[in-house]
């Protein structure tokens, strides 16, 4: 029996105490005595339905931050919308079925989304506004490489990405997924309409 079940049956038993005494030294003995009665039934039936004594177990969740850098500078995108999907127990995951999870980053860059476990064997990561383009490969990342060591996703070099010099340095704490963003001008968010 746990603590706070042990708690409650002390409570019920000091109530019944009381009860008992005012009913036996008072001129309202009677009804004292039905209210008391139906006390102890309700309670009764609630412990042993496991609706009071027994606690609820809670699902564990997990958390999974992912930070958005300029893909030039390097510096924390905020207020930008990323999502990820999260893969069936087989890894898979498949447009338009597999579940996803939307969130805006915080002023540090910092999208942060709360799993329950049992949690699934990969997730994808990427942008969801129309003028921001992931330059970092996300697709499929194992979910235990993310909370043990974290990941950086690798930089891609796609049309949209294209730019002088290496990508902006960065690490990643565990827990945590890095990419890489681009924010697409006029034309950009026409050809991603079309992409």
């Amino acid at each position: 029996m746990t603590q706070a079940g042990i708690s409650l049956r002390l409570r019920v038993l000091r109530l019944e105490v009381e009860l008992t005494r005012s009913a036996l030294t008072s001129a309202l003995g009677p009804a004292i005595f039905r209210r008391m009665v139906r006390i102890v039934l309700a309670v009764l039936l609630m412990s042993l339905s496991g609706g009071i004594c027994q606690p609820q177990e809670s699902t564990g969740t997990v958390e999974i931050r992912v930070r958005a850098l300029d893909f030039k500078t390097g510096r924390p995108l905020k207020h930008r919308r990323i999502t990820i999907w999260l893969s069936n127990s087989a890894g898979e995951i498949q447009p338009h079925v597999s579940q996803e999870i939307t969130r805006s980053t915080g002023e540090d860059g910092r999208a942060v989304f709360q799993l329950t476990e049992p949690l699934p064997p990969n997730i994808t990561v990427d942008t969801l506004m129309l003028p921001d383009w992931n330059c970092a490969t996300t697709w499929r990342l194992a979910t235990g490489l993310i909370l043990q060591r974290g990941i950086v996703g690798e930089y891609t070099t796609d049309a949209e990405c294209k730019k002088k010099g290496p990508p902006p340095a960065a690490s990643a704490a565990p827990g945590e997924v890095v990419i890489f963003v681009r924010q697409l001008g006029f034309f950009g968010r026409l050809h991603r309409l079309y992409y």
